[in-house]
This record gives structure tokens, C-alpha cells and sequence, in this order.
């Protein structure tokens, strides 16, 4: 009994750890992300939770769950990406992912469990669903702190954590803004209840100040907007309260809500204005991209034509596949070309995509069941609490945010444990009731329900460890970035790519990130290399594990354009050495990926580097128009072709494209000592001298630009300058007889480029 006992205990604990952790967890080292952090927290503390009420059910040989139309409803979200995971074909991606997505089956089991935890825990005591927004305002209280202390300190980073202005341990900028917003509403809806009674109330008036201080800060205009438009709904519930209960105090808190929706619209349509007279440090502003509507309908478009997919979608966490196949091409236009979005233009959106009419339709079961208690909630005005039109407002704003933009782990998670507190109170006042169903072994249908009570548990559990797993092992995978980057110690960062795989086999990631690391091991090892045969042993043996690295990548996960990048990079790098059958293997790998991606130029690109490899310049041309097809301003393949017409002497082509790179790449001074020479060559030298000049100015030893120009200014009659510039590089190349030859005929008045006499 005492066992039993435990397990509600724990079951109550994890319910109440999630609300006050939700906000402010994280883990204080730079190659674990805020997102990471979040999804670990909840695979942790969810599934445990939900097993210890399970054990408790089993204790009394019945269990309880509440009569809620949003409980159900919400049971159909994790059903409907199931379903779509084992239609599109099941696999890692979709069930699990690399952990910390959300788009994924046991995201939404985890979350589902949380929401079901929240409220069979706050649904049983009539105190518990104010512990546990008490719990919640504690965990806004660490985050107002902690970013206070950032602001005020931004050398202090938190482990590294917050190493940007923009940053936050809530999840991204905008994140954060959503957060105070609604931590902002519902602290001024608590304050006159027993949530901030006594001492809490201090708390509650620090949330509310600390809150709109730094929404000032943030800046973000549509948080503003939510706080407004969440603002005027509970103004119109407290004028629809007050006629059938005098006690709420008259019109007087409805006034005061519908004027604090009024003032939200002047950081509304002001806040940069207010922004600016802020001090310069507090002056933070951040860049967030993703997809439009345009876009995400596009992507949904392409996806329904394929008459299989439009009940089940694409499957789950595929999006960032379907964006590399059907993005429109404008994309390539902008400087987020080669980004994977993960996301459309909001979540559910994206779901839709992903989980076609199934996965719409159980967005849509929610959202009707949550209009439902709204509707309900302003039908019962005169009856309902603060705390229970608290929790519908805030349910309504935070899926609101989940149509219109793609929140963070964070914001999720809160979201369903703000529907089973939703739910609890329900319960509570009576709303919904419960329904029993027996456990008992005396009867097959309580064996069959403890028996299915049972497995759901288990395969909880069982999901929960393989995201764990997944989390682990991507966490090592950043660790190895960021010990190579910091240190350069590729000893070091192999092993933690090693720990990854031994945490996760699986990881196409961190065999992608073994191959890049196996191609630095090798140049090093090319260049310390004695001849001895142990050194050739250990070439041999590092070349072997990094091919077999690249080679799992792609039959982990082979619709990964990635993948065949990665291994069409080393297989180019292999062929540009010699070795046998490589350049066959990284042409094969281009071309799947450019299968997996059609509107990526960068297999294209890198088939032309083959080609031109093995002196075919046709094949290269046909390539690289090819890829400035698909991104028409890709200053690479424009150098390309630029060099492959120079070497046909069609000058008009080649000073075309090379025109295109110096526009596109304004700062390169590689590309301005092409466009030169390509100038130089058809004879406009007054031209080609401000080409070398600009390729100069960025690189002041560029000896072959200085060179050039040199010749440049010979040709326009400014000997002097030639003669100067000239002696530039004669001073690194002391050696060059030739040099030497065209300074002392330029001295002497002599044309340098006069065939020599014998």
C-alpha cells in the first residue's frame, strides 16, 4: 500500500514539476539548445507521471477520466500522426525524429500524456489547480530574473545558453514575447483571487510589472495584439458575470480590461517608437523567417496531388523534405535559399501538410471543443471563477498562436497542460463529470482494459526512451561542433561523434557530422604522412570508417538530400585523389540528391565540379545553367561558366557571368580578379584596372591581382602606377626572372610585351 501510495504521489509531482519547470528549464552548456532542454524535460517527467497514475488505477481496480469533449479531442491528434506514420511508411523521422521536433508521434503521445496527467491530478483536489498556476507565475518569476540579469550583463550567458541579445530560456525572442504576454494577462486576472492571496501576491505583482517592462523590451507587435484581443474576451465575460452576480463589483473590472485592450494597441502600432527611446543596450531586434501562407498552401499543393497522400499527408516530420521538392523558386532569391524550413507559416498549417485531412480534422476536434467551452464559459458567466476563465482564455490564446505561428517546445507543452488544468477545473465545478471504468481480473472486460491500460503505459515509456535517446545523441553531436570549433582538436570531437552513435546507431546526423570530421582527419593525416606503413594503415583506416559513415547516413535515412550530399562531397574529395570508382560514386550520389531536392542548385553545382574535374566542359555548362535555372543569382556556378567561356574565347559570355558573381558577391576579391581578367582580355582596360583595384582592396597581397593591374595601368599609359604596383610584387616574388624582365623594360622605356628578339 505504501508503494501504491508512492505512485500518486509521484503521479501529483510530476503533474506540478511540469508547470513550475515549463518556463525557465534548461541545461546550462552551449551545445544543448533551450528546445532540447524543454522535450527532455517532458519525454522525463511526462511518461513517469503517467505510469504512477496507472499504477494508482490498477491499486483501486478502476480508473477515472473526465467526460471532456476537448480530452477526446485531443486523443485524436497523436491517433491521426500514428495513422500517418504507418500509411507514408514508418520511420525514425516520423516517429521520432532527432528528438527535440515536435512534429512527431511521440511528441504528441508526450504531450497528450501531460495534458491527461494535468487533469486527472488537478481535477482530484479543489486546491490544486491554483498550486499549480501559483507553480506556473513561480516559473515566469526565474524567467523575468534570469533574462534581467542577460540584459544587464550580456557577457553572462548562462553556460552559454543565452549567448545572443536575442535569446531566451523560454525558447526563441518571439517565444518569450508570447510567454509574458499571456503571463502578463493571466497575473492580472489572479491578482484579485486566491492565487495571489497573502504572499503571492507579491508574486503576482512582480509577474505583471516584470512582464510589461520587458514585452517593451521585445517588441514583437502581435503580442500585444494576443494580450488585447485575450484582454477584451475576459472584459466581455466579466459584463456578462456581473448582472447575475452583483458580487463581482459592478462594470468596474470589465472597464478596466477593455481599457487595458485599448492601451495594448499603442505598443501596438508604436512599439518601435517606444523601442527607441529605450537605452541602446535594450534596443534588441530579431530577424524570424519562415514560410507564408503562399508558400505552406504551395508545399500542400504539391503534396495533395499525390492522391494517396491527401487523407494521411506526407507523414509526420517530413515538411522539410516536401519544402526541398516543391518550395517555389522565388525562395532561391532571398538569402534563406539553402534553409530547411522545419515549418510552414504556423503549426497546425504544417500539420495539415504532414497529416493531411486526418490531421486537420483532429486540429479541428480541438478547436471546436475549445470554442465549445468558451461559448460555455460565457453562458455560465454568472457562475464560473476567475481561475476557470483564466485557463479557457489562456487555452484560446496559446492555440491561437499554434494557426498563426510555429511555437517552441515550451509554448506546446504549455498549451496541453493548460487544457487538462482547463479540464481539472472542470471537474471540479462540476462542468464535466468522470466516467469509471473497472480493472478488475474477475471480468474479461477488466482484464482487457487493464491489460490495454497497461501496454499504453509501456509503450509511453518505450517512446519516451527512444527520444531520450535521440536528444542524447544530437546533444553529443553539438558537443563535437563545438569542441572542434573551439579547439580544433579533432581527437576530441570524433569522440564525442562516437558516444553519439553509441547512445543512437540510428543518427544519420551524427554520421554526416562523422563524415566531415573523417575528411579533416584525412587532410591532416595526408599532410604528417612519412610513407611509413603505419601511417598508410592509419590512412587507410580512417578513410574506411568515414566512407562507412557516409554510406549509413543514406540507408538510415535515404530521402535525405543531405545525406547524399554529404557522402557526394567525399566521394569528389576521393575522386580528386585518385582513388578508383569515386568519381562514378559521388556522380550517383549528386544525382540522388538532386532527386531528393530539385530545387537545391548545389548537386548541380557540385556534378559540374566533376565534370570539369575530367576536362568535360559541356557536361559542366549543361550543369551550371542547370543550377542558375534553379537560383539564377548563385554566384559559384556564374564563376564557373564564366572560366569554361573564357576557355572557348567567348569573352561576351564569359564577362556576362562574371559580371553576375561581382554583383552577387560584391566583397570577393577572387571573383573581382575573374571579372579583370576576363576584362584584361577583351582589351577594356580601364575597366579591368577598377576590377584588380577592388580585388585589392580586399585582399592587399593579392600578388596576381596587383600583377595585373600593374599591366593594366602599362596599358592606359600610366607607367609610373605600373611601375609602382608592379614593384609590389617583386618585393614576395624576388625570384620571378620574369617580373624582373617586365619592371627593367618598363624602366627603360621599353615595351614589355614586344616579342623578344634572338
Amino acid at each position: 500500500m505504501q508503494y501504491f501510495a508512492g505512485a500518486e504521489a509521484v503521479a501529483r509531482w510530476s503533474a506540478f514539476l511540469l508547470f513550475l519547470l515549463t518556463p525557465f528549464f534548461f541545461i546550462p552548456v552551449s551545445w544543448v539548445g533551450v528546445a532540447q532542454a524543454k522535450v527532455l524535460l517532458a519525454v522525463v517527467v511526462a511518461p513517469v507521471g503517467f505510469l504512477a497514475w496507472i499504477v494508482m488505477s490498477l491499486r483501486d481496480s478502476e480508473f477515472h477520466i473526465p467526460k471532456s469533449p476537448l480530452l477526446i479531442a485531443a486523443l485524436l491528434i497523436p491517433l491521426a500522426y500514428l495513422v500517418s506514420a504507418l500509411v507514408a511508411g514508418p520511420s525514425w523521422e516520423s516517429f521520432i525524429g532527432d528528438g527535440s521536433g515536435q512534429d512527431t508521434v511521440v511528441t504528441f503521445a508526450i504531450w497528450y500524456a501531460a495534458l491527461f496527467l494535468s487533469a486527472t491530478v488537478l481535477g482530484a483536489q479543489r486546491e490544486r489547480p491554483a498550486l499549480a498556476l501559483r507553480l506556473l507565475l513561480t516559473g515566469t518569476l526565474v524567467v523575468l530574473a534570469v533574462q534581467s540579469v542577460h540584459l544587464a550583463y550580456p557577457t553572462f550567458t548562462f553556460g552559454g545558453v543565452l549567448e545572443f541579445p536575442a535569446s531566451s530560456i523560454v525558447g526563441s525572442w518571439h517565444d518569450l514575447g508570447i510567454y509574458l504576454s499571456l503571463a502578463l494577462f493571466l497575473s492580472l486576472i489572479l491578482l484579485p483571487t486566491s492565487v495571489c492571496s497573502g504572499a503571492w501576491r507579491y508574486v503576482g505583482i512582480v509577474v505583471t510589472l516584470g512582464s510589461f517592462a520587458l514585452l517593451l523590451v521585445i517588441n514583437y507587435a502581435d503580442v500585444w495584439l494576443a494580450f488585447g484581443g485575450a484582454s477584451l474576451l475576459y472584459a466581455l465575460f466579466r459584463f456578462r458575470a456581473q448582472p447575475a452576480s452583483p458580487r463581482f463589483g459592478g462594470h468596474g473590472v470589465a472597464l478596466l480590461f477593455l481599457l487595458f485592450a485599448l492601451l495594448s494597441l499603442a505598443p501596438y502600432f508604436g512599439g518601435t517608437l517606444i523601442q527607441r527611446k529605450l537605452p541602446s543596450p535594450l534596443q534588441i531586434t530579431q530577424v524570424e523567417v519562415r514560410p507564408s501562407w503562399q508558400g505552406t498552401f504551395a508545399i500542400g499543393r504539391e503534396v495533395f496531388a499525390e492522391p494517396t497522400q491527401i487523407f494521411f499527408g506526407s507523414g509526420p516530420n517530413t515538411f522539410p523534405r516536401e519544402w526541398g521538392r516543391y518550395k517555389p523558386l522565388s525562395v532561391n532569391t532571398t538569402q534563406f535559399w539553402n534553409t530547411d524550413f522545419y515549418y510552414g507559416v504556423g503549426f497546425i498549417p504544417t500539420s495539415f501538410v504532414t497529416t493531411g485531412i486526418a490531421g486537420l480534422v483532429a486540429w479541428l476536434a480541438v478547436t471546436l471543443a475549445l470554442l465549445s467551452r468558451l461559448v460555455r464559459l460565457f453562458r455560465d458567466a454568472g457562475n464560473a471563477s476567475r481561475i476557470r476563465a483564466a485557463l479557457v482564455l489562456a487555452a484560446v490564446f496559446l492555440t491561437t498562436y499554434h494557426i498563426f505561428y510555429v511555437p517552441g517546445p515550451a509554448l506546446s507543452l504549455l498549451t496541453f497542460l493548460i487544457f487538462g488544468a482547463m479540464i481539472g477545473e472542470e471537474l471540479l465545478t462540476g462542468a464535466v463529470s468522470r466516467s469509471r471504468f473497472s480493472l478488475s481480473w474477475e471480468s474479461w472486460k477488466g482484464k482487457v482494459a487493464a491489460s490495454v491500460l497497461s501496454l499504453s503505459g509501456l509503450v509511453l515509456l518505450f517512446g519516451g526512451v527512444q527520444s531520450t535517446r535521440a536528444l542524447v545523441s544530437d546533444m553529443l553531436v553539438n558537443r563535437a561542433v563545438v569542441l572542434y570549433s573551439g579547439t580544433q582538436d579533432i581527437g576530441k570531437a570524433s569522440k564525442s561523434i562516437a558516444l553519439a552513435l553509441l547512445v543512437l546507431p540510428g543518427s544519420d546526423r551524427a554520421h554526416r557530422a562523422g563524415v566531415e570530421l573523417g575528411l579533416l582527419q584525412l587532410a591532416a593525416l595526408v599532410s604528417q604522412s612519412d610513407g611509413s606503413s603505419e601511417a598508410q594503415a592509419e590512412l587507410q583506416g580512417t578513410l574506411n570508417a568515414t566512407i562507412q559513415h557516409g554510406l549509413a547516413a543514406v540507408n538510415i535515412e535515404s530521402r535525405d538530400y543531405q545525406n547524399w550530399l554529404t557522402l557526394a562531397r567525399l566521394y569528389g574529395e576521393l575522386a580528386g585523389a585518385g582513388v578508383s570508382g569515386a568519381e562514378q560514386a559521388a556522380h550517383d550520389a549528386y544525382r540522388e540528391a538532386a532527386s531528393m531536392s530539385p530545387t537545391n542548385p548545389l548537386p548541380y553545382l557540385g556534378l559540374a565540379q566533376l565534370d570539369l574535374a575530367r576536362g568535360d566542359d559541356t557536361a559542366a555548362r549543361t550543369n551550371l545553367e542547370t543550377a542558375i535555372g534553379i537560383k539564377p543569382d548563385l554566384a559559384a556556378a556564374h564563376f564557373l561558366l564564366s572560366q569554361i567561356h573564357a576557355r572557348a574565347n567567348a569573352l561576351a559570355e564569359a564577362k556576362q557571368h562574371a559580371e553576375a558573381v561581382v554583383q552577387v558577391a560584391a566583397q570577393d576579391p577572387l571573383g573581382w580578379y575573374n571579372y579583370g581578367t576576363i576584362l584584361y582580355a577583351s582589351g577594356e582596360y580601364e575597366n579591368a584596372a577598377r576590377a584588380f583595384e577592388r580585388a585589392v582592396a580586399f585582399e592587399q597581397n593579392y600578388a596576381n591581382a596587383l600583377f595585373l593591374l600593374g599591366l593594366s595601368y602599362y596599358r592606359l599609359d600610366r607607367k609610373e602606377d605600373a611601375l609602382r604596383v608592379l614593384r609590389i610584387v617583386a618585393l614576395t616574388n624576388p625570384n620571378d626572372a620574369a617580373l624582373a624582365d617586365i619592371i627593367e623594360k618598363i624602366q627603360s622605356g621599353r615595351d614589355p610585351f614586344a616579342p623578344s628578339r634572338r
